[in-house]
């Protein structure tokens, strides 16, 4: 009985080992770092073994669960350290290119995919993240051509209406988008940013609130969530409750052009100096506004 025991014991301090990966790096067991409805342990697990031991790959691990929490400038911190350390690796590089996209970082963003695009980790999202970045920077002929490439059979099915959108609707156009769509898209679908974006200024006041707190909810990390709650409390002027949240973003996420421009719009909009049109807003002094939230 004593021997079995032993055995037992020691079958699990081995389980709980880690291994190798291709490397010879050394990652946690699997099952610990399951992407899914425990990204928030994952996390907590990640970052105290990259406290003992960093590594590419544990960054990597870690980006794939800020990811699924939406916490996309994190993702994209880590990933550039995965890349730093091992440059051409496709898995970092893919991963990369669909969080540079996210981080409105569109040249990287298709640099990368450019390079996966040669590996054996191309697929069909690969090619449709190349078609959206080509329309959201106006090449309209590049963006045609990986359109063309994509069997939308091969794709997800969240995927599916993303290309679509690209395909028939131009998704870069967003009012013309969003006079189409029937229903709010789901959370974890990139439609769902359109659909706030157009919604503030047509839908509601309660229903919108309702509708972006119950989506910040679900993913309380993700900077265009955070981003469209603090413009409705500009909408509504409670400022002091704006700047808040744009702090909060700003721990999350890059300080991104559109960011930039959008507390610019909010810095004028506190003192009651808001332009006609928003893109009148985007002057070239966008440095007034990171000092002007720090005061609040």
């Amino acid at each position: 009985m004593a021997i079995r025991v032993f055995f037992l014991g020691c079958l699990f301090i081995w389980s709980c080992q880690s291994s190798p990966d291709s490397k010879g790096e050394k990652i946690p067991d699997q099952q610990a770092i399951s992407v899914g409805q425990q990204a928030e342990k994952n996390i907590q697990f990640l970052t105290l073994q990259l406290e003992d031991q960093p590594s590419a790959n544990l960054y990597y691990l870690r980006a794939k669960n800020y990811v699924t929490l939406h916490a996309y400038g994190l993702a994209d911190q880590d990933l550039e350290r995965s890349l730093r350390d091992n440059p051409g690796e496709p898995a970092y590089l893919a991963l990369s290119a669909q969080i540079k996209q996210k981080v409105e970082d569109y040249s990287t963003s298709i640099d990368r995919a450019k390079l996966v695009e040669i590996t054996d980790w191309n697929s069909p999202q690969n090619s449709l993240l190349l078609a959206q970045n080509y329309v959201a920077t106006k090449q309209m002929s590049l963006g045609r051509y990986y359109i063309k490439k994509i069997n939308a059979e091969h794709l997800p099915t969240l995927d599916k209406a993303v290309f679509k959108a690209v395909k028939e609707y131009a998704v870069s156009d967003s009012a013309r988008l969003y006079t189409l769509m029937d229903t709010k898209p789901a959370d974890e679908s990139s439609l769902v940013y359109v659909f706030y974006d157009q919604a503030l200024q047509s839908l509601a006041t309660l229903r919108y609130q309702q509708l972006i707190l119950s989506s910040l909810k679900k993913y309380p990390m993700d900077p265009y969530f955070m981003r469209y709650w603090a413009r409705f409390l500009v909408k509504m002027k409670k400022y002091t409750q704006a700047a808040l949240v744009y702090k909060q973003v700003l721990k999350v996420y890059p300080k991104t052009k559109s960011l930039q421009a959008e507390l610019v719009y909010f810095d004028l909009a506190k003192q009651g100096l808001l332009p006609i049109k928003r893109a009148e807003s985007t002057s070239d002094s966008l440095a007034v506004s990171s000092d002007s939230l720090t005061q609040n």
